[in-house]
């Protein structure tokens, strides 16, 4: 699903059912190349995990959403490329679609927005860890039925939301069962 979202808008992205890892990304409509960057997230909060009352920025750290409520705890993943049909053959998976890198392109096809990258997105409810060694681990997402996460737009956005059915690994903790994405104005 992909929005536009006013500024200051309220954005709430539920797990109804539980066991569901949602990929977020979040285009700044007033440029072509601005976008929300996990890294430099993790640059401006000096953490791979963000919690509730961080405001999140751009590749040009400027104010993009703030991350007012988590009802979860606390795990949304900030390392991890979208799901892909490359990244399905890198990991020898002959599952090819959906995935959420062509639903991305899709939603900003259908927004007539040209943008000639895909930014890693913000995973939400999804478990990663790093380890001691560096190594990077995926946990099954602890989401449960209802779990939930409330976002403010700092600016005007275009959002993209797409519900992940990546059978590389097992983030879901189940069968992932779809998402639901609330604006309110």
């Amino acid at each position: 699903m992909g929005i536009s979202v006013p500024e200051r808008s309220k954005v709430r992205v539920v797990n109804p059912q539980g066991h569901q890892v949602v990929d977020l990304w979040a285009f700044v409509k007033s440029s072509s190349t601005e976008y929300l960057s996990m890294a430099h997230n993790r640059t401006a909060h000096y953490t791979t995990r963000f919690q509730a009352g961080d405001v999140l920025v751009s590749n040009r750290f400027m104010p993009v959403l703030r991350f007012v409520k988590d009802t979860t705890d606390g795990f949304h993943d900030s390392f991890h490329a979208a799901c892909s049909a490359q990244s399905y053959a890198f990991f020898g998976d002959s599952q090819q679609s959906p995935n959420c890198e062509d639903n991305l392109r899709i939603m900003l096809e259908d927004a007539g927005i040209d943008f000639l990258i895909t930014p890693p997105p913000w995973n939400l409810f999804e478990k990663s860890f790093v380890n001691k060694d560096g190594s990077l681990c995926d946990g099954a997402t602890s989401a449960r039925a209802g779990d939930f996460v409330e976002l403010i737009a700092e600016c005007e956005l275009f959002m993209a939301f797409s519900a992940c059915r990546s059978t590389i690994g097992n983030i879901q903790n189940g069968e992932p069962g779809g998402a639901e994405v609330w604006l309110e104005e």
